[in-house]
């Protein structure tokens, strides 16, 4: 994880965002999402909005590190907190969507024709502290172990193989719900297939929405194989990680 990346998110949330840290770390409620327009980054750097676009899973993981660096005047911390980016500048139908937007962070619109119940999945990344340089970094869980990963810390300066101290959700687990989106009538020509695409959402973004809705929802696009039987060719089919949602109602 770029260290610089690190303190220009701490930066940026200190002076933007101090008054909504504060709510979050009083709140006795389930509010876990800090809510930042990309408006916001544009105006205080434009190069790091971009690079946010271009590579979204690098930088929030940098933002959910900034957030635990935040010290606060309560003895609080801001562990369970995800940085949601709002108001991104374009939006695309799911008809839109090809290769080129794959591991970009984008909005797309559609309809939302099904929800599946919420169930409980098991993190895969997590944040941990350096014991030996207080370096904070975002370590993969699916390959090392919860307690002392057995990878370097990224500081260049320190370079070891920890001892590392998990800091976040301590629990391993995250509520999850996927949804399915639909395009719109009016984006198809007669006789074609409406197309349709998966959704995965998490934690307090679970539960907001309905078959019905018209959602706008924000997050990275990505793929996975699918093998065909008939040939030794490997197809992809796309599905979405949300990180916002806008429900604008049913029939929208």
């Amino acid at each position: 994880m770029n260290s610089d990346h690190v303190a220009r998110w701490e930066e940026i949330l200190r002076s933007r965002y101090w008054d909504e840290l504060l709510a979050l770390a009083g709140s006795d409620t389930d509010m876990r999402s800090l809510y930042v327009k990309f408006s916001d980054l544009e105006k205080c750097d434009p190069e790091f909005a971009r690079e946010l676009l271009e590579t979204p899973e690098k930088m929030l993981g940098a933002a959910r590190a900034a957030l635990l660096q935040i010290d606060l005047p309560t003895d609080t911390h801001l562990d369970r907190i995800q940085v949601r980016i709002t108001e991104l500048p374009s939006h695309f139908r799911i008809g839109q969507l090809n290769s080129a937007h794959i591991d970009k962070l984008i909005a797309i619109e559609g309809r939302v024709i099904r929800a599946d119940k919420a169930r409980s999945k098991r993190i895969s990344s997590a944040v941990f502290l350096c014991l030996r340089c207080g370096n904070v970094s975002l370590q993969d869980l699916t390959r090392v172990d919860r307690a002392d990963p057995d990878v370097k810390c990224s500081n260049p300066e320190c370079g070891r193989r920890g001892p590392f101290r998990p800091l976040i959700n301590n629990s391993g687990y995250v509520t999850s719900q996927k949804i399915r989106l639909q395009e719109f009538l009016e984006d198809i020509k007669e006789g074609v297939l409406l197309r349709e695409l998966n959704v995965e959402l998490e934690d307090d973004l679970v539960g907001r929405t309905s078959p019905g809705d018209t959602v706008i929802v924000n997050g990275v696009l990505k793929f996975y194989p699918r093998k065909s039987q008939a040939s030794k060719c490997t197809d992809f089919n796309l599905f979405f990680k949300g990180i916002f949602v806008e429900n604008m109602g049913v029939g929208v």
